[in-house]
């Protein structure tokens, strides 16, 4: 029997918002069990970052906030993310004897959004490639493929996801580059001007050479694409997950202690 799921699809909230209304869905997983796809979008210009990352080493943080972008710490792992010029995505799964393992879900997460993109007739396919990058190399995910993320036919990454495991669920949080960010964006990702450099000439988005998908028609295709056993259904967000993420917000996401813990 196909498990149902529920489909978020919601729109512009702050950086610190979007990283709480994820937690709280896969805190609400203990007690209400009910896989979750969200897809969501951003007030203003945003960087997120990797659990693991030093926001301070990374970027020049007064420049990031002179140019009015918000800096916020995921809860999974990876590098860093431009916001507002993408389509992002949440997955959510509660945990269970019979449970996707993270590597099939990646590859299952990976094949689907390719489904998408050919659907719309723009050329992709996962990364199979080597997964080691160079310690010179900044962590930074709009450059640094990862086995099972989406390419480009030029072989420059579309899409990538990361991921975290707790006793209430598992989360993917996942991005696809729909629009190029402008220069003055790009250039703030890192204070490294090598690393600048490299993302000019590395980075890609969906809509280069002529196209011009929205972000409505991505949503269509990739539901009707993702394959993982479950059939989302239009839903909307508790009021429990509200209000949990907007204790979150305050307390955890917009605060200085998380943001730039090391």
């Amino acid at each position: 029997m196909e498990t149902i799921g529920r489909l978020l699809n919601m729109g512009k909230n702050n950086a610190a918002m979007n990283m709480a209304v994820d937690e709280a869905i896969l805190l609400a997983q203990e007690q209400q069990p009910n896989p979750t796809l969200r897809f969501y979008d951003w007030t203003q210009p945003a960087f997120s970052f990797g659990y693991f990352q030093d926001i301070a080493v990374e970027v020049d943080i007064d420049a990031c906030r002179a140019d009015g972008i918000e800096l916020v710490k995921r809860m999974t792992g990876g590098g860093t993310v431009v916001h507002g010029w993408e389509l992002t995505y949440t997955l959510i799964l509660p945990r269970s004897d019979g449970e996707i393992s993270v590597t099939k879900a990646y590859q299952r997460i990976g094949q689907s959004l390719t489904q998408a993109f050919q659907k719309l007739s723009i050329p992709a396919q996962c990364y199979a490639g080597c997964t080691d990058t160079p310690e010179t190399t900044q962590n930074i995910c709009l450059t640094n493929p990862a086995e099972h993320d989406v390419m480009s036919e030029n072989n420059k990454k579309l899409a990538g996801v990361s991921v975290r495991r707790n006793r209430h669920g598992i989360i993917f949080q996942g991005y696809i580059s729909l629009d190029m960010p402008p220069l003055r964006i790009l250039t703030r990702v890192s204070k490294n001007p090598d690393t600048q450099q490299m993302l000019q000439e590395k980075s890609t988005a969906i809509n280069t050479d002529g196209r011009s998908i929205t972000r409505k028609a991505l949503i269509q295709a990739i539901s009707e694409t993702f394959d993982l056993g479950i059939a989302f259904k239009s839903g909307k967000l508790l009021s429990a997950e509200r209000q949990q993420a907007e204790i979150l917000s305050k307390t955890k996401y917009a605060t200085a202690a998380w943001t730039f813990s090391a």
